[in-house]
């Protein structure tokens, strides 16, 4: 009778431990202080800049800007940039904000981060161009974001942004192509002049939409041969020559047509430019 009372109790005891063990289906919750820390509370002072330390100590934790930190670094980053905009495709105020570190590695160039923010302090995009311009495309409309890409060595393009569907999104299709470069100050065999190509607005087709294109001259600052061969001297008349920025082997204007299409809403390469000016030589 005693061993039957005893397994009795552990059947209990056990059979409560189980249920006390069991974890409760229950949906997890996101505290107050979890959304709080995604909101950039600053944006309530625009326009003005109370605290430049604190404002950019904020903008860094809060977007998780990766930053090459140093004493230069530190002494001279600053706020380039707040000011309040709209972009093309939304109607909504945004945030504009651009921060320079001023200094890193060769990787995190150009030491720059323009951050576009809801009017409540959200993230929209953080983006790192060595220059932005709030571009008008269509007369009477909300202005396109253009950045100007570029690395360390010198090579780099751009990018334009519109509003999708409330989305942020890059709608010039140059990107598409990795030799269409409009930015090239890289002095391997060639560069461009300028080294960031005109943007012009114009509807090149007709259709009643404007269009882009990029504009500039490739300076030749190597010698090609006609099978596509580089050098950097030839001996013309018993006198050698040598090829350089200063002396250029060549000048050949150029320019890169990008047409809207209404359809998709991008701007879409006219021609092959790779293959018209040997870009991938």
């Amino acid at each position: 009778m005693k061993t039957l009372l005893t397994l009795i109790i552990l059947t209990l005891t056990t059979f409560g431990c189980s249920n006390k063990q069991t974890p409760k289906d229950e949906k997890s919750t996101v505290t107050e202080t979890q959304i709080t820390d995604t909101i950039f509370k600053q944006v309530a002072g625009f326009p003005t800049i109370k605290d430049t330390t604190k404002f950019i100590a904020d903008l860094r934790q809060i977007f998780e800007l990766e930053v090459d930190e140093s004493s230069f670094q530190k002494a001279n980053e600053k706020i380039t940039t707040f000011k309040k905009v709209k972009i093309y495709g939304s109607d909504n105020d945004l945030f504009f904000i651009e921060y320079d570190y001023r200094d890193g590695s060769g990787a995190a160039f150009p030491w720059k981060y323009q951050i576009l923010i809801t009017k409540d302090g959200k993230l929209v995009k953080t983006l790192s161009g060595q220059r932005f311009e709030f571009v008008e495309i269509f007369k009477n409309e909300n202005p396109f974001l253009l950045i100007v890409t570029g690395t360390s060595k010198g090579n780099g393009g751009h990018e334009l942004y519109k509003f999708s569907a409330d989305t942020l999104e890059n709608v010039y299709e140059g990107y598409f192509d990795y030799a269409i470069r409009t930015y090239d100050a890289h002095q391997d065999n060639r560069i461009y002049e300028p080294n960031e190509l005109t943007l012009k607005v114009k509807d090149f087709n007709n259709d009643g939409y404007n269009d882009i294109s990029f504009y500039g001259t490739i300076v030749l600052i190597q010698g090609q041969s006609k099978n596509g061969d580089w050098f950097d001297s030839e001996t013309i008349n018993g006198k050698t020559i040598t090829y350089s920025v200063d002396n250029p082997f060549k000048k050949i204007p150029v320019e890169f047509v990008f047409l809207y299409d209404k359809q998709t809403g991008y701007f879409k390469e006219r021609e092959n430019y790779t293959e018209k000016y040997g870009l991938d030589d």
